[in-house]
Order: C-alpha cells, then sequence, then structure tokens
C-alpha cells in the first residue's frame, strides 16, 4: 500500500519538479536576448558615444521573461493545489464533509502574486539596463575601444553551440562590475587583483596556472586570455546566478501558495482563524542566519505575523514581502500549519446543539 505523503512531502515534491522548470524558462530567456544582440550595431552606437542606445539595443524588456514569469505563477497555483488536497478532513455541524478547495480564480491572491512576479522581472531588467551602461561608462572612460566595450556586454559566440557566452547578460550589477574588473586586471598585469581573483568561487579553476604564471613572470595576460577568464568567470556566475533565483522564487510561490491556501479556506468560512496556528521550522542550512535560528519553535496564530528579531514582520520564511537580506539563500522549511480539532469539533458541536 502506498504512503501518503505529508503536507510537507507534497510541496517538496512539487519544488523538485518546477525548480528546474523555473530555472529553464529563466535561461532561455537570457540566451534569447544574447542570441539577438547584434554587435556591429552596438559598437557603432558606442562609436558614437551613444551608451544609451547601445543599452537599449539589447532588448533587455520584460516581455522577453514572460515564459519565467508565468513558470512562478504556475508553480504558485500547483502548491495551493497540493495544500488543500493535504488538509485533513474535517465535517460541519450536520455531519456533513468540508470539501477543501483552491480557487484558481482566486483574484486578490492570485494578483498578489502576478504583483510580485511582475515587480520581479522589473527588477531584473532594470538592474540589468544600469548595470552595464554603467559598467560601459567607466570601461569606455577608461579608454576600452567600442569593440571590445560592446564584446565584454554580448559576449562570445561558440562556433560549436552557435549561443553565445560569457558577456554581462544576466548577471546581476555586483558581478558585471566583477566581470569588467577582472578583465582589465588580466590585461593590466594588476598583479594583486590577480590574486584576488584565484579567490573567486566563480572562477574557473582550469586556468589558475596560466594566472599564477603571469603573476610570477609579473605580466599581463594576453587580451585573448584575458577575455577568456573573465568569460568563464561569467558562464560560472550565470548559472549560479539562474539556480539561485529559481531557488528563492519557488520557495517564494510555495510558501505563498501554502498561507493563501488557508486563507482561502478560512474566507470560504470552511475553517477558523482562531483554530490554525502555524509554527518557524528549523533551517536545514550550514550556515544559517542567527535571526531565523532565534525564530526556531515560534508559533502564532494564523492571522498574526512573526515577528523576526530585527523587528520585521512576516507570514513566514519565504514571504514575498521579505527584504533580501532575509530570503536569499534561505533554506528554512514554509511554516507547519496545524488546526485545533479539538477547538474545531467542540464549536462544531455546540453549534449542531445549541450548547
Amino acid at each position: 500500500m502506498l504512503r501518503r505523503l505529508t503536507p510537507r512531502e507534497l510541496l517538496e515534491q512539487i519544488a523538485a519538479d518546477w525548480q528546474p522548470q523555473i530555472r529553464a524558462a529563466w535561461v532561455e530567456a537570457i540566451d534569447r536576448i544574447r542570441s539577438n544582440i547584434v554587435l556591429k550595431r552596438i559598437v557603432e552606437r558606442l562609436e558614437r558615444g551613444d551608451v544609451a542606445g547601445a543599452v537599449a539595443d539589447l532588448g533587455i524588456e520584460d516581455g522577453v521573461l514572460a515564459k519565467f514569469e508565468q513558470s512562478l505563477i504556475q508553480a504558485y497555483h500547483s502548491g495551493g493545489i497540493a495544500t488543500v488536497d493535504s488538509m485533513p478532513a474535517l465535517r460541519d455541524p450536520a455531519g456533513n464533509r468540508i470539501v477543501f478547495s483552491w480557487g484558481v480564480r482566486n483574484l486578490p491572491a492570485e494578483q498578489a502574486m502576478r504583483q510580485h512576479a511582475a515587480s520581479l522581472v522589473t527588477a531584473i531588467t532594470t538592474e540589468a539596463r544600469d548595470g552595464i551602461r554603467d559598467v560601459l561608462t567607466e570601461n569606455l572612460a577608461r579608454g576600452q575601444s567600442p569593440y571590445d566595450a560592446g564584446r565584454m556586454i554580448a559576449g562570445r559566440v561558440n562556433r560549436a553551440t552557435g549561443r553565445r557566452e560569457g558577456g554581462l547578460i544576466g548577471l546581476s550589477r555586483p558581478q558585471m562590475e566583477t566581470v569588467a574588473r577582472i578583465q582589465r586586471a588580466m590585461r593590466g598585469g594588476d598583479a594583486e587583483y590577480m590574486r584576488q581573483y584565484l579567490t573567486f568561487a566563480n572562477r574557473d579553476k582550469r586556468l589558475d596556472r596560466t594566472v599564477l604564471k603571469a603573476i610570477r613572470e609579473g605580466r599581463a595576460l594576453a587580451p585573448e586570455e584575458a577575455e577568456r577568464v573573465a568569460r568563464l568567470y561569467s558562464n560560472i556566475a550565470l548559472r549560479k546566478r539562474g539556480e539561485a533565483i529559481a531557488i528563492v522564487e519557488m520557495n517564494t510561490a510555495l510558501a505563498k501558495a501554502k498561507h493563501d491556501a488557508f486563507q482561502q479556506q478560512i474566507d470560504a468560512g470552511k475553517l477558523e482563524a482562531g483554530d490554525v496556528t502555524k509554527t518557524w521550522g528549523r533551517t536545514i542550512s550550514r550556515e544559517p542566519r542567527q535571526m531565523h535560528l532565534e525564530m526556531v519553535g515560534v508559533t502564532v496564530p494564523f492571522d498574526r505575523p512573526f515577528t523576526l528579531p530585527d523587528g520585521i514582520q512576516c507570514t513566514g520564511p519565504h514571504d514575498p514581502a521579505l527584504p533580501a537580506s532575509h530570503r536569499v539563500n534561505c533554506k528554512c522549511p514554509m511554516p507547519e500549519y496545524r488546526i485545533d480539532f479539538t477547538g474545531q469539533a467542540l464549536r462544531r458541536y455546540r453549534e449542531r446543539t445549541g450548547g
């Protein structure tokens, strides 16, 4: 006989299904932007000093991330359905079973999730355009040629795959600045930064010998070598960023779905808010946030927020309203929701008997 999955196991299964799909949608969007870049046009813009025009021609727009945005909404609905399916059986005063259901057309809840997804996409594209603009402006001011600047942004086409690799598209702003700094240091023979590069987690370690040899000989890398070091760093950084975004946003979608699923049952009169509590669980992270450790075991009524040690309030871990300092790389489980069956049954009994 098959064992029935617990609510937590159900959501973990959904997370395992949706995380790769969210990441794939992200990668597909980045590849689409890079594949549509016409390097010649970007270089011509930069030769005229038109940085804003060059950034606009990259085509970094919200619409390109539509599939990624939609995948978050779909993960949210999957989480909501799984949550109500795992709710325990309850009966009304007449003895009829209460049927819990996920309102796919629950407009207020869905609209909030859609707004979060849309705001996330806008933040990503805005950061990308602003970051690339600033890197271009700084590097051109340092004397970088328009061609080298354009190729640094767009990356290089891999002849074997036909896809662009490296470049700055899809990276966070700090990552963009790091890639640009790596390339400058390697081409300029900046030994201090070259040594620092050898400590970077996102570097391609296959090139360590090349960099170490240049440091020992007190020289810079050839332009092609410097470009390769920066390009391979960018590839790894982009992959890890995609993985991190997929994990964070998948957790956010499922945590919100779980909370909204209970809220829907309360709004429908199938549950009483006073009969539901939520408890902050223990993180599985090897390097947990101290404030999250202090929250382990804290239980609050469903309709009240958790209050973190720094005063921030939330519905629980992965609440989309939380700042990045509490969401990124957070491995806390979603809150454990419990229904007070005794209180629920007693109230139902009194309603039925008039006692």
